[in-house]
């Protein structure tokens, strides 16, 4: 089969003729202004703006390797790695104890590309993504003067190592993260936003036997097993479908609300956590026998002597919390039952000071 090129007037031959020089020195220009971009002044001014903003006291620290072009509009930073450093030692530290360990995360690559034809009509598109090991990140985050949306994939992506989430357990993690994340917020407000996620760690395994809890004691590494996070967005409130695990060492069932707010640690949560150390974990060695107490034993672990942790354990060996407040202070109140967390009685003062919200009635005229 023959290509059939159609014949083009005079005319038609003029336009394309001239419209072939612009586009022509517009390629030339793409290409050029991508061959000679100065990467090497954007990763210095990466990193001096990153560690501008790092006046706390334990200040951390940003390497990176190299800085290069994604496809025409990006940036691809190679060899990434955070370290934050071990606090400071305290003057009441034995100077002969091991010191701890700066943390590092290393992210083999890091990149972000903009969409030069989507900003022309006013819309802000950014691909983004990251690559650790195996496993990784891809995401696409979109605004518009009426609307926000983000988009992330995670695949086999490492715990080992994230420092967000090791700063909240303030234990090494281990597992693999992967799942889907999907919101959309309409005029970019949090407290309106739509959308779900659904998160898998497997083989989650908590502590190393080494590391500390607060520096007073080193536990067993504790075998969490597949943790599941499912959660869905409606008109601002997210509802938590799924917050479940059921390893070798330890079971939690979660379920509750948080109502989101800008920013993010505003947020108010009114959550039900239970969990349970399983007889694994419990009678693994001397040390949790004393904290958790012998099986079939009448005296009590060191773990339960707490009076607000006797009161959050149940007779099936759960303990109950409820977790209730702003993200960023929550408050941790032990359930009755210790297994369904319930809301605690609003004080007289509280219902008094509280405005009802029933219609009051019309007051009668005294002249009837």
């Amino acid at each position: 089969m023959k290509l059939r090129i159609p014949n083009l007037g005079p005319r038609a031959r003029r336009w394309l003729r001239w419209a072939a020089y612009p586009l022509f020195y517009v390629v030339c220009l793409v290409l050029f202004a991508r061959l000679t971009f100065p990467y090497d002044r954007v990763k210095h001014r990466i990193l001096a703006e990153f560690h501008a903003r790092q006046t706390g006291p334990n200040p951390k620290q940003l390497e990176i390797d190299d800085v290069s072009g994604h496809w025409l509009f990006g940036v691809e930073a190679e060899g990434v790695r955070l370290i934050t450093p071990p606090p400071p030692a305290a003057p009441n530290d034995d100077p002969a104890a091991p010191k701890p360990k700066a943390r590092v995360l290393s992210v083999d690559a890091l990149y972000g590309s903009i969409s030069v034809l989507r900003l022309l009509f006013g819309t802000t598109a950014v691909d983004f993504g990251l690559e650790i090991g195996d496993g990784g990140l891809e995401g696409n985050f979109m605004r518009s003067s009426d609307a926000s949306a983000l988009v992330l994939e995670i695949t086999d992506l490492s715990v080992a190592g994230l420092a967000p989430l090791e700063e909240i357990i303030e234990l090494p993690l281990e597992g693999v993260l992967a799942g889907h994340v999907e919101f959309s917020m309409p005029e970019g407000k949090l407290e309106d936003s739509e959308g779900k996620l659904a998160l898998t760690i497997d083989t989650l395994q908590v502590g190393d036997g080494k590391a500390k809890i607060r520096d007073t004691i080193a536990l067993p590494k504790l075998r969490v097993g597949t943790l599941t996070l499912a959660a869905e967005a409606v008109q601002g409130k997210l509802e938590l479908k799924e917050l479940s695990a059921n390893g070798p060492d330890f079971q939690l069932k979660s379920d509750g609300s948080v109502r989101l707010r800008d920013p993010v640690g505003t947020s108010v949560a009114d959550l039900r956590v239970n969990f349970k150390f399983k007889e694994a974990y419990t009678n693994k060695n001397d040390m949790t026998r004393g904290l958790f107490g012998a099986p079939d034993s009448k005296v009590p672990g060191l773990f339960d002597l707490d009076p607000k942790i006797k009161r959050a354990k149940g007779e099936d060996g759960f303990y109950g919390w409820r977790a209730a407040g702003q993200i960023a202070k929550l408050s941790f109140l032990p359930a009755s039952d210790g297994g369904a967390s319930t809301l605690p009685a609003r004080s007289t003062r509280e219902r008094r000071a509280k405005p009802s919200l029933r219609p009051k009635k019309p007051s009668k005229s005294k002249d009837k």
